[in-house]
C-alpha cells in the first residue's frame, strides 16, 4: 500500500475521464438539478395519489431510494421502487409513476414503462433523452430533460432533486426551500474538504483504510439506508471492488451470525465495516448498532463510523453521500484502476442483445 500519493499524477494516469472532477462538481450539479426540477414541476398539476412508484435501475434508481429515505415519515403516500421488466399489478389508477432512466435507453425501465400502458397511472419521466424521450413525445408524457454525457452514477443530483420537486408539486410531500439552501452550503463546504486539493483529507484517509479490504456498509432503516446502498454501489462501480450493504436491526436477525471466531477469521479480517448513522435513528436501532459493532469489530479489518452531523435531513443525507462518492474514487486511484468504465456491465448488455 503506497500512501505517499501524488494525486495529480494519479489522476492523469488513472482517471482520464475525470470521474473525480464529476464528483467534485456535485454542488454545481445539485443547484442546476434543483432549478431544472423546479421549472419542470411548475408545469405539473397536483393530484390525489395512493402511491408513488419509481421505475429505474442502477444509478438512476438510487435517486428514488434517496427520496424515500429523505422524506421518511413526512411522506404519507407510500413510495416503492420497481427494478424489474414488469411493473407490479398494484400500479394503476391513483399511482404516480416516475420513470427514471439517465440514458433513456435502459432495457428494464423501458419494458416496465410498456407494462403499464392502459392502466390509468399518471406518468412523468426524468431522463437525458434516448428512446424514452421519443416515446414520451408520442404518448404526450411530461418529460423532465436533464443534461447527458455522464455515467449515470455521476449524475445522482439529476436523478434525485427533480424527484423532490415533482413530489412537492404533486402534493405527496412537503419541503421548504431553506432546507435545500442549507444542504447546498453543506455540499460546497464538504466538496472543498474532500476535494483533491485538500490537505488532511478524510475521504482519502478512509479510502486508504479500506484499501485491500471488502467494505461492508451498514446503516439503520431511516435517513441513511439509501446512502448505505449508494456507498456499496459506488465501491462496486468506481473502485471495481466487491462491496455489501445491510441495515440494522434486520442484519442482527441473520447476518450477525456469520460474524463468529473460527475458520473464517482470515476472511472476516479482510472486511472493513463502515457504519453510517443518523441522529434521528431510533433509540433501539442505535443500541442494536452498538451491540452489533461490538461483535463485528474484533473480527473485522476495521470499523469506521460516520454521521451526517446536526443539520437538517437533506444536509445530513448529502454530507454522507459526498463522503462516499469521494472515497470510492480515491480507492480506485489507490488500486490503479480507471473509475469510469464498467466493463462487466457493458459485456452483460452486449450478451443480452445477442440472439
Amino acid at each position: 500500500m503506497n500512501h505517499g500519493l501524488d494525486l495529480k499524477a494519479l489522476r492523469q494516469r488513472v482517471d482520464p475521464s475525470d470521474m473525480l472532477g464529476l464528483v467534485t462538481s456535485f454542488p454545481s450539479q445539485m443547484e442546476d438539478a434543483w432549478n431544472i426540477g423546479r421549472r419542470f414541476a411548475a408545469t405539473l398539476e397536483p393530484g390525489q395519489y395512493r402511491q408513488v412508484v419509481v421505475f429505474g435501475m442502477g444509478g438512476s434508481a438510487i435517486g428514488g431510494d434517496m427520496v424515500r429515505s429523505f422524506f421518511g415519515d413526512r411522506m404519507e403516500t407510500p413510495l416503492v421502487s420497481c427494478r424489474d421488466y414488469r411493473a407490479p399489478a398494484h400500479v394503476g389508477a391513483g399511482s404516480l409513476v416516475i420513470v427514471s432512466s439517465y440514458s433513456g435507453n435502459t432495457g428494464e425501465t423501458l419494458s416496465a414503462y410498456e407494462s403499464i400502458r392502459g392502466r390509468g397511472a399518471t406518468v412523468v419521466v426524468v431522463s437525458s433523452g434516448g428512446k424514452l424521450e421519443e416515446i414520451c413525445g408520442v404518448d404526450g408524457v411530461p418529460f423532465c430533460k436533464i443534461p447527458g454525457g455522464m455515467p449515470p452514477r455521476a449524475a445522482i443530483a439529476y436523478s434525485f432533486f427533480p424527484m423532490i420537486q415533482i413530489l412537492r408539486s404533486a402534493g405527496t410531500a412537503s419541503f421548504e426551500d431553506a432546507e435545500f439552501e442549507e444542504a447546498l452550503a453543506t455540499a460546497r463546504r464538504l466538496g472543498e474538504k474532500y476535494g483533491p486539493d485538500s490537505s488532511g483529507n478524510p475521504a482519502l484517509d478512509l479510502a486508504k483504510r479500506i484499501e485491500g479490504h471488502f467494505p461492508y456498509v451498514y446503516s439503520g432503516p431511516g435517513l441513511m439506508e439509501a446512502i448505505a446502498r449508494r456507498w456499496a454501489c459506488q465501491f462496486n462501480e468506481n473502485s471495481k471492488s466487491p462491496a455489501h450493504f445491510a441495515v440494522y436491526p434486520e442484519l442482527n436477525h441473520n447476518e450477525i451470525v456469520g460474524w463468529r471466531k473460527g475458520r473464517l477469521d482470515d476472511l472476516l479480517g479482510r472486511v472493513v465495516v463502515v457504519s453510517l448513522e443518523d441522529k434521528d435513528d431510533h433509540e433501539m436501532t442505535r443500541r442494536q448498532t452498538e451491540v452489533g459493532l461490538g461483535i463485528e469489530g474484533p473480527l473485522a479489518g476495521g470499523v469506521h463510523r460516520f454521521d451526517g452531523g446536526q443539520g437538517g435531513r437533506l444536509s445530513r443525507l448529502v454530507s454522507l453521500l459526498i463522503l462516499g462518492d469521494f472515497a470510492s474514487v480515491y480507492l480506485a486511484l489507490l488500486y490503479g484502476v480507471d473509475p469510469t468504465p464498467v466493463e462487466n456491465i457493458d459485456y452483460l448488455k452486449k450478451r443480452l442483445t445477442e440472439t
